[in-house]
């Protein structure tokens, strides 16, 4: 076996189900990037349009100096046990957050997987890990790694995995060789995503509007959520999985063993009454060393508070009154003051 093939092998029996080597050159969609930038559809992200972060995306040695390939790894987790709507005291949680924060995992197993590499090489050599949070283009260098295809969604899609995958990219000063990189695609004509969009924040150009993006409204977004789309929100209460449910790529796909299956996940429909009487000590021991946690105690209540108004739950009239009413944060009595208004 050559060394290319022999850390696949490794990567695979890390848990990661796929594994692909492209050049450290400057990313294909880097001009894309700069548009959406400019365009503000990064919204609130700050961080996406730093002049430092700007630079680090334009290739991986301003990263890792010296760095010559980037290995794209790509971690499977279960897509939704049902695409069943919640029922009317219910919220929905997004499929990827009912799991422990794959940002640890993976970047453990990428460090094991460089130490495996050392062994396979006997020889010293510089890497790096990055796992969602670097400014590194990772769906260009999966795609140019042959993992997956960039769908029109934005999502980096598999034949076999289709878009329910983690990224994680392990950058080394080795020379490897490259993957053939994946030019088709499985969307061809297809738009049912960007029709099944609540917002229409998926734009001609296979990017993402975040401005209107229910899973950056809910997840990253601070402070109140513009009423144009609360009701679009329906009882989503922490990110959005149409787009990747409505995907036919996403149907019938590989099972598959991954880091994640021994891990306990949350409820995918929590109760939103009790959810939104969850005190912040409460909320951060139900969704501790979770991905629910980015929203904050604050984004979390605004968010069910919306849910709530959206499901006119008669039972929760109490609760969004006291709320509306005595609760010291400006945010979130606000928006249960909305819901109250919905009822």
């Amino acid at each position: 076996m050559s060394l290319e093939e022999l850390i696949k092998a490794e990567a695979l029996s890390l848990g990661f189900v796929l594994c692909g080597f492209s050049r450290a050159d400057t990313p294909p969609h880097y001009g894309a990037y700069l548009d959406w930038v400019e365009s503000g559809n990064h919204a609130g992200m700050a961080y996406m349009a730093r002049p430092n972060a700007i630079e680090a995306r334009y290739e991986p040695t301003r990263l890792l100096p010296g760095c010559r390939t980037v290995i794209s790894l790509g971690a499977a987790y279960p897509a939704p046990a049902n695409t069943q709507k919640p029922q009317q005291n219910q919220g929905s949680v997004a499929a990827y957050a009912l799991l422990p924060d794959y940002h640890q995992l993976l970047k453990a197993a990428a460090e094991i997987l460089a130490q495996k590499i050392a062994q396979l090489t006997d020889q010293a050599f510089k890497h790096m890990v990055c796992v969602d949070t670097a400014p590194i283009l990772e769906k260009d260098y999966a795609q140019n790694a042959g993992l997956g295809w960039i769908a029109r969604n934005s999502c980096l899609t598999s034949k076999a995995y289709g878009s329910w995958l983690f990224l994680c990219e392990l950058l080394v000063d080795l020379p490897l060789q490259p993957d053939k990189p994946l030019t088709n695609t499985d969307c061809a004509n297809c738009h049912r995503c960007q029709m099944a969009c609540p917002t229409k924040a998926i734009l001609p150009n296979r990017t993402i509007d975040a401005r209107r993006c229910l899973s950056y409204l809910t997840i990253e977004h601070r402070g109140p959520i513009p009423l144009a789309f609360r009701p679009l929100i329906g009882q989503r209460i922490f990110g959005c999985d149409t787009c990747q449910t409505i995907c036919p790529s996403n149907q019938n796909l590989q099972n598959t063993s991954s880091l994640f299956d021994h891990a306990q996940a949350l409820d995918p429909h929590p109760d939103l009454i009790e959810s939104f009487l969850l005190t912040e000590a409460e909320f951060k021991s139900r969704y501790a060393k979770t991905p629910v946690l980015r929203a904050k105690y604050q984004g979390f209540r605004r968010n069910v508070a919306i849910a709530l108004g959206n499901a006119r739950l008669e039972e929760a009239k109490a609760a969004l009154m006291d709320c509306a009413a005595n609760e010291a944060d400006e945010v979130v009595r606000e928006a249960a003051q909305w819901a109250l208004s919905q009822f």
